[in-house]
């Protein structure tokens, strides 16, 4: 393999004549089947070389490598700018990764001092998913408060869940409100509500003290799901028209996202056999309301689809139907990156609010043009996959047309 990768016999005779020479051709091969571009592999392989000319220099060999000595090799390395690595150390993880799955290395060690806290995390993390049946975005949310919890009343200490007291809890919650706004601010008090039954059922607390968790008062439908008109739709649609495969990946997630309405943790889940081509579907898979559900995507989406999987999909044995555009091309699956792709093609679009934008404000704007339309309730609650009416009533307030014919003549022009 390394012949494929150098022209000059002379490079391609000192890489195998080097110390590491047996193992650059494995470390080329591997490199090569996930996808990587031949001047990402010759880079990596220089920078192997060097660090096996290295470990010869100081009679050190394949058995003697760990984290620490791989720093002491960069250090001895010249300082590149600020944020970055040296040329000759670029790379070297992928011959790390090579050795261990050859076993010439042992594997990462697992920590063998975690924190007590770390621990009970990881429990009820499992009671969310076992027990609980949560969807991964709402273990994500419960527990990056929990953690908060855990941090400002024990810190690295011991944990004494017998020593939480009522006040502790309104604090922390009240403490957590006061840096949210809109529906967020009840996220606070249903995940410690959460983690107090997780320690009922745990046998550490008795119940009641979930009790103690105030709520903040939110009137039901006091705000406005932020949406985007027809035209700052098509705006945004057209940043991502280049016909590179990352506009063509992010051109094909943005109409799924404006003419389907569906989550960015649903984007995210797609995998290649949840399309059917024949009969023009896609099936959105369970998730926060563990009932999957079944929409027929429109010509525009199914082009797009097509265009990208035909153009601008990598190679990869992977099912996922969205991929990282750049090597090893891993799947797409954080709902984070699907809703930064959307953001950051509303900012290109010149479309700013106050309010936050991202996935979600796509998932409005569809929602909000159906209801325009006509659609009944039922309709736009089996689209977005609602488990109840209650949801989808918020769109009432967005259908203008129907709330100007109802509304009662202004008065303040008679005072």
């Amino acid at each position: 393999m390394i012949e494929q990768c150098f022209a000059r016999t002379s490079v391609i005779t000192q890489l195998q004549r080097g110390p590491l020479g047996s193992h650059l051709n494995a470390l080329a091969t591997t490199l090569a089947q996930h996808g990587y571009a031949p001047d990402s592999i010759r880079r990596v392989l220089r920078a192997s070389d060097q660090f096996g000319q290295w470990l010869a220099q100081h009679g050190y060999t394949i058995a003697d490598v760990d984290e620490t000595l791989v720093e002491r090799f960069i250090r001895t390395l010249p300082r590149p700018p600020v944020g970055r690595w040296p040329k000759a150390a670029a790379g070297l993880h992928h011959l790390l990764r090579l050795w261990r799955q050859q076993d010439l290395l042992p594997p990462h060690p697992c920590p063998s001092s975690q924190t007590e806290a770390a621990q009970w995390l990881v429990r009820y993390a499992q009671y969310l998913e076992h027990v609980c049946g949560a969807a991964i975005s709402t273990r994500t949310a419960y527990l990056r408060i929990v953690t908060r919890f855990l941090a400002a009343k024990f810190g690295s200490g011991r944990v004494q869940w017998r020593t939480v007291s009522a006040q502790a809890l309104t604090d922390f919650v009240r403490q957590e409100v006061a840096t949210r706004h809109g529906g967020g601010q009840k996220l606070p008090s249903v995940a410690i509500r959460s983690l107090l039954r997780f320690l009922v059922f745990s046998g550490e607390v008795a119940p009641g003290l979930e009790a103690a968790v105030p709520t903040p008062r939110q009137w039901t439908h006091a705000t406005l799901p932020c949406r985007l008109t027809v035209e700052e739709v098509e705006r945004a649609l057209t940043t991502c028209t280049s016909g590179s495969p990352t506009a063509l990946r992010n051109h094909a997630i943005l109409l799924l996202l404006a003419r389907l309405g569906v989550r960015a943790h649903e984007v995210a889940a797609l995998c290649l056999e949840d399309i059917n081509w024949y009969e023009g579907w896609v099936r959105i898979r369970p998730g926060k309301t563990h009932h999957e559900r079944v929409l027929p995507f429109v010509q525009e989406v199914g082009d797009a689809l097509a265009a990208y999987l035909q153009h601008g999909r990598p190679p990869t044995p992977s099912r996922h139907l969205f991929l990282y555009c750049r090597a090893p091309f891993r799947p797409l699956t954080d709902a984070t990156a699907i809703s930064r792709i959307a953001t950051r093609a509303l900012m290109r679009a010149g479309i700013t609010s106050s309010s936050r934008l991202g996935a979600h404000t796509f998932r409005h704007t569809a929602a909000s043009q159906m209801v325009n339309q006509g659609a009944s309730f039922k309709d736009v609650a089996d689209v977005l996959g609602h488990h109840s009416l209650q949801t989808t009533e918020i769109y009432a307030k967005l259908d203008l047309e129907a709330l100007a014919a109802v509304a009662l003549p202004w008065m303040g022009d008679a005072l």
